[in-house]
């Protein structure tokens, strides 16, 4: 992502191969919001990993 989409302050990478959970105390203030395509796009990488046969279909 580029610097200042989401409101971030630098270019950023979503890793969809390393996804982890966390408790939601650990998150402290909000700084962005994604736009709807690029949670598509996060949602369709998901996708691939998890059944890249199914993909297709989706």
């Amino acid at each position: 992502m580029e610097m200042g989409e989401a409101n971030l302050p630098k270019q950023s990478v979503v890793n969809i191969s390393q996804v982890f959970t966390i408790d939601r105390s650990q998150l402290n203030e909000k700084i962005g919001t994604l736009s709807p395509s690029r949670v598509h796009q996060i949602i369709d990488g998901l996708h691939l990993l998890l059944d890249p046969y199914e993909f297709s279909e989706w």
